[in-house]
């Protein structure tokens, strides 16, 4: 007796598209296993042995295509960021600075003058804003002396003068610098000057710098917050395309407090820079709404806009779209609160940012959607493996080679192997902790894709140090970066290294 289905009337094509439909949910899936059953007990006594010979067949040429796939998906982005290695070669590396720094003063750091010299004068790396440039006097006692507002030099953005008192006594003088560079860091620098003579006791300013360790915390709250959940909700989106459950079921309420706690970190974010920065108040600014200087600072526009965005994504009731696209402005907005625009090409700088921190988002955001649905995960659905395998290994490449790209825009490997900074140790850091997540994300495909068995261990490990490369790159946007100019001198005294060289145009070169 022969059945109505068989391998012949199907062909291979339909036992393919059978095979692929086999953990589809709801009535696709019965129907698959239906006829696979009949397909099974076919024709012939031999027949059922042909069958599963033809279903070994297909599952590893499946296989093989899944690998195809995805090596061939390797090759073409290898292709287009070879293409892009080659235009940050002819762009050229050797425009880019670090935080603004002193490059040299008039008078010089320690100078002693037999004369009040009428004017303090100040070279930086970059062009300082107007507005956002406080310099204050103190004499050997430590009491601050009352000065002009300074001024920056007409035709050079980057020189800043101040009118010194007319009757300063003979002693020793120290002024506290205090300007915010392009990519809106406040910077401090420090100097003294001596008139007629060097007082015996020079008792040093009251004056504490702000602690920008309280900075980063608040940032790595409130920016890690948003790059992990953005992540999440985009992964938990198309895990639904397969099947798989929503975000809101797999987290519940958890949505809603890391919602809250991205919203408080953002606000004591905003007062801790609006507190470091001497020479204005952002909250006067924007409570009278003024643009012009609040738009002098690229990171209290990034705080302004990341806020907002994230009052957008609580509005209720909106189409699904709409959340995704607010998610996706959110994470990109992140990309504008760093060493960006002080580093030219700021296109390029700004292009290369934003596709790490997308990428950074997808990577970390697809661990931990895996691991919330890892269960289900293992019960062989194969398109969404091919899909995950697809995504993590085009976000892992992305991550790291525009990381790399960032590192040859922003500076290069000579500066970076001579110095000391804190910097160097963080990127040490983040490297080790990215090479350990691609090890251990290796083990972890062999093993779905061999046993379809995933390793919840692993994956936790993954997500920790996926943290912790994080962290790390946070903490490197707030601090300097090495340049030959940092590399001469710490960033707080960089005025020193020029003391004993010629003066061009008056200033220590």
């Amino acid at each position: 007796m022969k059945h109505p289905v068989s391998v012949f009337v199907l062909g291979t094509d339909g036992v393919r598209t059978i095979v692929e439909k086999l953990h589809a949910p709801g009535k696709e899936g019965r129907e698959s296993q239906f006829l696979l059953q009949k397909i099974v007990t076919a024709d012939s006594p031999m027949e059922p042995y042909r069958k599963v010979d033809e279903f070994d067949r297909i599952k590893d040429e499946k296989a093989k295509e899944v690998g195809d796939m995805l090596m061939h998906s390797i090759k073409r982005l290898w292709t287009v960021l070879s293409l892009a290695f080659f235009l940050v070669l002819a762009i050229g590396t050797n425009l880019a600075c670090a935080h603004a720094g002193m490059m040299g003063s008039s008078p010089q750091d320690g100078e002693l003058l037999q004369t009040n010299p009428g004017q303090i004068s100040m070279r930086f790396t970059e062009t300082l804003e107007p507005d956002l440039v406080t310099i204050r006097l103190f004499d050997w006692d430590g009491k601050e002396i009352q000065m002009q507002r300074p001024t920056l030099q007409p035709g050079d953005a980057s020189q800043v003068n101040a009118q010194l008192p007319a009757d300063l006594a003979e002693g020793t003088y120290s002024v506290i610098v205090s300007v915010v560079s392009e990519d809106g860091h406040p910077v401090e620098e420090r100097l003294t000057f001596s008139i007629g003579q060097k007082s015996a006791v020079v008792v040093p300013p009251g004056e504490n710098k702000t602690d920008t360790n309280y900075l980063i915390v608040y940032r790595y709250l409130a920016q890690g917050i948003i790059l992990l959940g953005g992540g999440l909700y985009l992964i938990a989106a198309w895990g639904q395309r397969y099947g798989l459950p929503k975000l809101a079921a797999l987290i519940g309420i958890g949505r809603q407090i890391g919602w809250a706690l991205a919203i408080v970190g953002l606000i004591f974010l905003w007062f801790l820079y609006d507190e470091s920065l001497k020479a204005v108040s952002l909250t006067d600014a924007l409570l009278h709404v003024d643009s012009n200087l609040l738009m002098q600072s690229p990171f209290a526009v990034m705080l302004i806009v990341s806020f907002i965005l994230l009052l957008l994504l609580a509005i209720p009731g909106m189409v699904s779209g709409w959340y995704a696209g607010i998610w996706v402005l959110l994470i990109s907005a992140q990309a504008f609160g760093g060493h960006a625009w002080g580093i030219a090409p700021v296109w390029l700088s700004i292009v290369l940012r934003l596709l790490h921190v997308l990428t950074v988002a997808l990577w970390l955001g697809a661990l931990v959607y895996l691991l919330l649905v890892s269960k289900e995960a293992e019960r062989g659905n194969e398109p969404f493996k091919r899909f995950f395998f697809r995504l993590v290994a085009t976000a892992a490449v992305l991550a790291v080679v525009t990381g790399v790209f960032m590192l040859l825009v922003q500076t290069d490997v000579t500066s970076i192997l001579a110095s000391s900074l804190a910097w160097n140790y963080l990127l040490y850091g983040k490297i080790v902790s990215v090479i350990i997540m691609l090890a251990l994300a290796y083990r972890q495909t062999k093993r779905w894709r061999g046993s379809n068995q995933l390793q919840r261990k692993w994956l936790r490990w993954e997500i920790v140090f996926g943290i912790v490369a994080v962290l790390a790159g946070l903490w490197m946007s707030q601090t300097n970066y090495p340049t030959d100019a940092t590399n001469k001198t710490d960033t707080t005294n960089t005025q020193a290294a020029y003391a004993s060289s010629d003066k061009l145009g008056g200033f220590s070169r």
